[in-house]
């Protein structure tokens, strides 16, 4: 990125906008990675083993912060794809100015949103559904109430990328119905 970056601030002086554009991914990321870091903290504590048997992190005192560390990376790294994949959809031709930045920095709260309501409501609404057997399988190792917490922490993290994506198609449908304005 740094050198992409440096090639356009070289092409185009101050037209160059690329630093805008990674700017944006990168804000993106961090802020999923920040969603994923207190989603995996709080999970954690209502399901270790669903990081332990799920995600292969060891049992120990610091599961939280490794849990965190973990929903860090796989939230920055769903906000970075987010990121690019809002820039992708927008209009090629059109540069990417300060106010666009701007507008696309305000729309996050989109994706955020749809994360968040879904994380909440998919265990709610779908919690006793069992789509993929997990407790056939989890039985001969956790007892029922594991079993119980293990799914709802799976559909919490099923709600969060759902509620992501649907943020974010919202955000792009958004962002092509106003381009004339931005």
């Amino acid at each position: 990125m740094a050198v992409a970056v440096a090639v356009d601030f070289w092409r185009h002086g101050r037209e160059a906008a690329r630093y805008r554009e990674y700017g944006f991914i990168w804000i993106a990321g961090i802020l999923g990675g920040m969603i994923g870091f207190a989603n995996d903290c709080a999970t954690s504590s209502i399901s270790p083993d669903y990081f332990i048997l799920g995600k292969g992190l060891e049992p120990g005192d610091d599961l939280r912060l490794r849990a965190g560390v973990y929903g860090f990376k796989a939230g920055l790294s769903a906000g970075i794809v987010g990121g690019a994949i809002c820039l992708f959809a927008r209009a090629r031709n059109s540069r990417f100015t300060t106010e666009k930045m701007r507008w696309s920095l305000q729309a996050l709260w989109m994706p955020v949103v749809g994360a968040i309501f879904l994380g909440v409501a998919l265990p709610i609404l779908a919690g006793g559904f069992d789509p993929f057997g997990l407790s056939a399988r989890l039985d001969s190792l956790l007892n029922a109430d594991q079993i119980i917490r293990f799914k709802k922490v799976w559909w919490i993290h099923t709600g969060l990328y759902a509620g992501l994506v649907i943020g974010l198609a919202a955000m792009i449908v958004r962002e092509r119905r106003d381009s004339t304005s931005i």
